[in-house]
């Protein structure tokens, strides 16, 4: 089953690639541009998706929590910000037929869209996610059942994806908020992670019976914490960095212009 998992994950990265490269072809053909830099960065987060769920990584997260944890915040705060940093619907607008591109036009200006991409909604349903997935039976369950945990993995990338959206607003991003909001969105989502790794830290009790049975299970627990309230915060303080420059830079533009 394992095998199996794994497998479905290649295949999904596979097709991911393979649909990125075909409609990256079409639009270069086109003697369009298309920056280089969107394509590292959805490489890249294709490619920390692969490290952190097959392979190695994924063996040292069964047999320890803070090494799962580390999954999670790779999936969560590095892998989703990166595909949306590659803008592939900025490319796939460019690349598909005008008929198809002006469907996928309406999609992205929909209401059911502008609701989910809301900056408040993505971040109560991220922090749904997060702390609903780690007090409750399901996390206990995707530890034991594969095909659980892989339900688990594709919703945190999910989760990420809708709560990143807002943040970065990479063109053409639905109904894109203004720099003060992601600003604020990005300050808010700070104590989130931390607060979550300070109760792993504290709590004096192993949480997880699927660990319990294994040496040094508490230290590797308050391990996981750690991982959460210091790591789970570097992605965010980057954005936060990026997010000034961003504004800083227009800013300027427009000062030069008038």
């Amino acid at each position: 089953m394992i095998d199996t998992v794994s497998l479905l994950v290649g295949l999904s990265l596979g097709v991911a690639a393979v649909a990125y490269t075909w409609a990256l072809g079409r639009v270069r053909s086109k003697h369009r541009p298309f920056p280089h830099l969107a394509v590292a960065a959805f490489a890249a987060g294709l490619v920390a998706i692969g490290l952190s769920l097959v392979g190695p990584a994924d063996d040292l997260a069964d047999r320890s929590l803070a090494w799962h944890m580390v999954q999670h915040l790779v999936l969560v705060s590095i892998a989703a910000p990166l595909l949306l940093l590659g803008a592939p619907m900025r490319l796939a607008l460019a690349a598909l037929p005008p008929r198809a591109a002006l469907r996928l036009v309406a999609v992205l200006k929909s209401w059911p869209l502008r609701v989910v991409t809301h900056p408040a909604v993505a971040w109560l349903q991220f922090a749904i996610v997060l702390y609903g997935t780690h007090f409750s039976p399901l996390y206990e369950a995707a530890l034991e059942h594969p095909l659980v945990h892989a339900f688990e993995h594709a919703l945190y990338l999910g989760s990420g994806l809708i709560f990143w959206t807002p943040l970065l607003a990479v063109a053409p991003a639905p109904h894109a908020p203004p720099y003060p909001v992601r600003l604020l969105g990005l300050f808010a989502a700070l104590p989130m992670s931390a607060f979550l790794g300070f109760l792993f830290y504290v709590t004096q009790h192993v949480m997880y019976a699927h660990y319990a049975a294994r040496p040094g299970a508490l230290a590797d627990q308050a391990s996981a914490g750690t991982v959460m309230w210091v790591a789970g915060g570097l992605p965010l303080f980057a954005a936060l960095l990026g997010c000034v420059a961003a504004w800083g830079a227009r800013e300027r533009r427009l000062g030069a212009v008038l």
